[in-house]
């Protein structure tokens, strides 16, 4: 049985094993996906070669830190800045960003147009990176907004985009097309001030953004598109077969047991108790005790089900 994953911190509340597994099974494939707690970004890459994992999907906050430790990254991946699928080719680790894909697919799926749209990416990370990618790509006029203006600054440095200043916002452009890479409990304060028609939430847990949003007679098109628009292209990386879409939302709303968790722990646990247990979260404890542990696994469970 092939092993995959998604690094995260946190993680247990990720809906990838949801759509991959179904995948899996549509296919008729021997593989389980699973959630993994790492330390770090370097720690992502001992666990991947020591599982070994035969693929890994990265998700916050280490889309750009794990570059370093990659032994090559694609060219979408090098523009970006950030790596959201990497791919176990016998001990060598290639980094490839899928991102931008999920972007783009879930506006055409709501057959939004890109080209010549004025498009307003919220947020300064990876996914905020990945999304001006893909819009540019496609003719999206696009604007970039971050609480941070450094990181703002930077990304308009990088694509060539338009800078909004968070704090003192335009609010005489309308908006086409809004991207929020926000954090779930994040808002901006100027979003009731200014005028759009859709936004695309990366958020696939309820968001005070899509909230608000849905007040404003405004199409919102969820994360969980992003999530498994995603997915169909960095499951054709890590299997070189291509999933069927209807497969992969099948079981995207499944929950995880909150009363029940399967947990495992690296490296306390090999492989084979892994292949055995099919666990919901693997957690990377060397050098913690057992106190740490404890607390890793309470923040997962409280933003997991109580966020």
């Amino acid at each position: 049985m092939k092993l995959f994953a998604v690094f995260g911190n946190p993680v247990l509340h990720s809906k990838s094993p949801n759509i991959f597994n179904s995948a899996f099974k549509d296919l008729g494939l021997n593989a389980f996906y699973t959630r993994i707690h790492p330390q770090s970004a370097e720690d992502i890459v001992k666990i991947i070669k020591d599982l070994p994992i035969n693929g890994a999907s990265i998700t916050s906050p280490f889309k750009e830190d794990i570059i370093p430790y990659l032994d090559d990254i694609s060219v979408d991946s090098q523009h970006i800045g950030a790596v959201n699928a990497v791919v176990n080719n016998n001990g060598k680790l290639i980094g490839y960003n899928t991102d931008h894909d999920g972007v783009v697919e879930s506006l055409h799926e709501s057959c939004i147009s890109i080209a010549q749209s004025n498009c307003l990416v919220l947020g300064g990370g990876g996914a905020a990176k990945a999304a001006v990618y893909g819009l540019i790509n496609h003719g999206g006029n696009v604007f970039i907004c971050n609480r941070t203006y450094d990181k703002a600054q930077a990304i308009t440095d990088k694509f060539g985009c338009e800078l909004i200043d968070w704090d003192n916002f335009n609010t005489a452009i309308k908006f086409d097309i809004v991207v929020s890479t926000l954090l779930p409990q994040a808002i901006p304060p100027f979003l009731k001030s200014f005028k759009f028609n859709t936004l695309l939430d990366a958020s696939y847990k309820n968001s005070k953004m899509s909230d608000a949003a849905s007040k404003m007679n405004v199409k919102i098109i969820s994360g969980k598109r992003w999530l498994i628009y995603q997915a169909v292209e960095a499951f054709e990386l890590f299997c070189q077969e291509k999933p069927s879409v209807e497969a992969m939302e099948k079981n995207i709303n499944n929950k995880v047991d909150s009363k029940n968790i399967n947990i495992s722990h690296y490296p306390d646990n090999d492989i084979k108790h892994i292949k055995n247990k099919n666990p919901d979260i693997i957690i990377s404890v060397d050098g913690l005790n057992s106190e740490q542990q404890k607390q890793i696994i309470d923040e997962e469970v409280d933003f997991a089900f109580n966020c």
